[in-house]
């Protein structure tokens, strides 16, 4: 069978985009700050990042809404060149910004360009294998390696992990520009019925509201024990997955077993993103890289000779139940790796043996694993701090007692007493200490609810033939 070249320029330019859109996306709730300003200012900065991202994931649907109604891949394809020319014109103007108020207005530019990159190359590719393959590839293998990116030393950005590298924003804009230029007018976009669309909103927007709406309860609360905490997530998680499984089940078969495999997924990745996005992961962003997409796209490729979705989440499901046992393996490391390439394998199965055919359902659960606050909340119960003490070349001044000037300090936790020792400073660091054994045993009852609820919906009906999970 001939190779079509614009086929070929579609897939390369979703694989970019959807990494782009991903980078964008991906914004640990709560993850080491990188600004410098009061409590006050600080606080609606990081309330800011969650909601920006919540904003992007339903803005990728109403994208593809809006554009499946022109029916042009050529005017999809100008979309995605205009959405990243937005977010590389924020990366030149980020440095010089000096308000709060400027950084969050940043940030939500940002996000919504980062919806319309991923609702744009749904629809122009969505119904077209190797586009669907690449755009799953991207948006998939950076959502499992960008915290690898995570900020260590603070710097004017307008988010956790920084801002997307010139690598990844310069060619998105010229593959986008060029595909344009070269859209074949023939072909259109996959269009969606009114009913689709109407339920595609509707799931972006519950899940995506809801998670960041029980994020904001958790953060509020006041512990006084594991046990309360974990009470409030426990409860926020049933209702999301409830909320996830209504959803899935509104929708027909296959898109709805979409829904709930990019839930179970989330739901599985986050002590791996935990571990990645940690102080001293001791892993190469080349070596997260590398290891992410290739293991996804081992994973996509089985999925074409093995359409097993619940294998897939099986596999994935290893993460959180090896967590629960033994809570030290591989935080870091050549074994942290060992653990991403799990996960991507299994991700990448579950997602090539669930993609639907809608593609607004498509552009729903693309976006999942973004919103998936509550889960990050679940990997990430606070119950101590470990003592860390090292020392960092580089001439540094000495820190003051003030934690909002302490580069590191203000990522790790509260420091202790500095000592400045001729260019270099030695210091004691508390590290957060997760509650890594009841999260495991949390995450993979969740990963497990997702199974089933896919394995309910592949059941017959009276008037329905079963499908393959």
């Amino acid at each position: 069978m001939p190779v079509e070249p614009r086929e070929v320029l579609s897939a390369l330019t979703a694989l970019f985009g959807g990494a782009l859109a991903a980078f964008v996306l991906t914004n640990p709730p709560g993850g080491g700050w990188a600004v410098y300003t009061s409590d006050r200012e600080l606080s609606r900065w990081l309330s800011s990042q969650p909601t920006g991202v919540a904003v992007g994931a339903v803005v990728a649907v109403l994208a593809y809404a809006l554009l499946q109604r022109k029916g042009s891949r050529r005017i999809a394809w100008i979309a995605m060149a205009g959405a990243a020319a937005v977010i590389l014109g924020g990366r030149l103007v980020v440095p010089g910004v000096g308000g709060i108020d400027a950084l969050i207005a940043l940030h939500y530019v940002k996000t919504v360009a980062a919806g319309v990159i991923l609702g744009a190359a749904v629809a122009t590719v969505w119904g077209r294998r190797a586009g669907q393959l690449a755009l799953t590839l991207g948006v998939l293998a950076t959502f499992l390696t960008a915290r690898a990116f995570e900020l260590v030393f603070p710097a004017q950005t307008t988010s956790t992990i920084g801002e997307p590298s010139w690598w990844l924003l310069g060619p998105t804009l010229a593959l986008a520009a060029a595909a344009a230029a070269v859209a074949d007018g023939s072909t259109g976009i996959q269009r969606a019925t009114g009913r689709e669309l109407r339920l595609a909103v509707t799931a972006a927007a519950s899940i995506a509201l809801a998670n960041r709406a029980l994020l904001y309860w958790i953060d509020r609360q006041d512990y006084t024990s594991r046990v309360s905490s974990w009470i409030v997530i426990g409860l926020s998680m049933v209702l999301v997955l409830v909320l996830t499984w209504f959803a899935a089940q509104t929708i027909e078969i296959a898109s709805g077993r979409f829904l709930l495999a990019t839930t179970g997924v989330a739901a599985a990745s986050m002590p791996v993103l935990v571990d990645l996005g940690g102080p001293f992961p001791d892993v190469e962003h080349w070596q997260a890289i590398l290891v992410g997409a290739v293991a996804v796209a081992a994973g996509l490729r089985l999925s074409m000779t093995w359409r097993s979705t619940i294998g897939g989440l099986f596999v994935v499901a290893l993460i959180p139940m090896v967590g629960a046992i033994w809570p030290d393996l591989g935080q870091d490391g050549p074994m942290l790796l060992v653990r991403l390439a799990v996960l991507g394998v299994g991700a990448g199965l579950a997602f090539g043996s669930s993609l639907p055919g809608t593609a607004a359902i498509a552009a729903v659960g693309l976006g999942i694993p973004f919103v998936s606050m509550v889960f990050h909340s679940a990997a990430t119960v606070f119950t101590g701090a470990v003592a860390y003490g090292g020392s960092f070349d580089g001439g540094y001044a000495p820190l003051t007692s003030d934690p909002m000037n302490e580069p590191l300090g203000a990522m790790l936790g509260i420091r202790r007493e500095p000592t400045f020792t001729g260019g270099s400073f030695a210091d004691i660091f508390d590290i957060p200490a997760y509650d890594d054994r009841i999260a495991g045993i949390a995450l993979l009852i969740a990963v497990m609810a997702c199974a089933v609820g896919i394995r309910t919906l592949a059941r017959p009906t009276a008037t329905t033939e079963p499908e393959p999970a």
